[in-house]
């Protein structure tokens, strides 16, 4: 029988693997029959793996708890018996053939900032407590580190410095309400993209010195983005897009440029890199910074001409290499 690990059949799943929990999972895609589940072990993968026959029965039991809720976006906390909780940023599809969710798993809490293996000069620049305002804005594709990265600067920001920030979040993915240091973060989870202006005006009512807006997907989102930046905040937000060119264009598209173009402080573009040696495969983040820092830059991105920042952004990337500031 398939799983069951006899010669010319598939390996069964390891010993280890009794629930959920245990599997080495990125991503779920659930249906309502556990045979048609599928996962992958690597975000930004593309090998998707059948579940465990073992895991058939779980997974069902998962899917009917997901049917319950109303949300089309949503965060949900999973335990299955005898196994450890899981927290799973979930998504519902309405396909063809009935409802799948789409599942990432998430960690409880973001990793320190300094673990996470950017730059130095990248992490002085935007750990500098001189910047109060503006857009910092981290890009990448699926699985790249993008919400990792924001949220654990948010959280060093709140350390170092102090100050209120507040959040706009569809769904929230990780809890960082409370206190850091002289900092607090209160978090406001929103059911659709276009909440996003409406708890904008809470803040500008509430004294907050950041905010922070879960991903740039719609046109309510990036607008209000520039309009919190140009209001004096320090606004940290995620956009999918492969390289700084496309993030910006996106962006611009989905804003305005001249907008864009008077805000944005900082654009670092994430790609996760795997590197394979004799101890196994080693994961690694590589960062293509770009700050803007002269108004020629900003001219450029209001003027539209964002292929001409290539040679910018090549210059910031080479002093990194090269160990300079930039």
């Amino acid at each position: 029988m398939p799983g069951d690990g006899k010669p010319g059949g598939p390996a069964g799943p390891p010993a280890s693997v009794r629930a959920l929990a245990d599997l080495p999972l990125a991503d779920l895609a659930l249906s309502a029959s556990g045979p048609e589940c599928r996962a992958k072990s690597l975000a930004d993968g593309l090998m998707l793996s059948p579940l465990p026959a073992s895991l058939w029965a779980e997974a069902e039991s998962l899917y009917q708890a997901l049917l319950g809720q109303e949300q089309a976006r949503f965060r949900f906390l999973w335990t299955s018996a005898g196994a450890p909780a899981i927290t799973l940023r979930v998504q519902r599809r309405d396909t063809a053939r009935g409802v799948v969710f789409v599942a990432r798993r998430l960690d409880a809490v973001p990793r320190a900032f300094s673990d996470l293996g950017l730059p130095t000069a990248v992490t002085r620049r935007l750990m500098d407590p001189n910047l109060r305002a503006g857009l910092i804005l981290f890009a990448g594709g699926p699985g790249a580190g993008k919400t990792t990265a924001a949220c654990a600067l948010l959280l060093a920001r709140l350390s170092q410095s102090g100050g209120f920030t507040w959040t706009a979040e569809n769904p929230v993915e990780y809890d960082m309400q409370g206190d850091y240091g002289a900092g607090q973060c209160y978090q406001e989870e929103i059911v659709d993209d276009a909440d996003v202006s409406r708890v904008l005006s809470d803040t500008l009512r509430s004294s907050a010195d950041t905010f922070y807006i879960g991903e740039i997907r719609e046109q309510a989102a990036a607008r209000t983005a520039c309009l919190a930046a140009a209001s004096g905040m320090l606004v940290v937000s995620t956009i999918h897009a492969d390289n700084a060119q496309q993030a910006l264009v996106k962006l611009g598209l989905l804003a305005d440029l001249p907008s864009v173009a008077q805000t944005l402080q900082a654009l670092i573009t994430l790609h996760l890199l795997s590197r394979r040696s004799a101890q196994g495969t080693t994961r690694i983040l590589k960062a293509e910074p770009f700050f803007v820092t002269e108004e020629q830059q900003r001219m450029k991105i209001r003027e539209g001409q964002v292929a001409s920042l290539k040679t910018d952004i090549e210059r910031q990337t080479n002093a990194l290499l090269m160990g300079r500031s930039f």
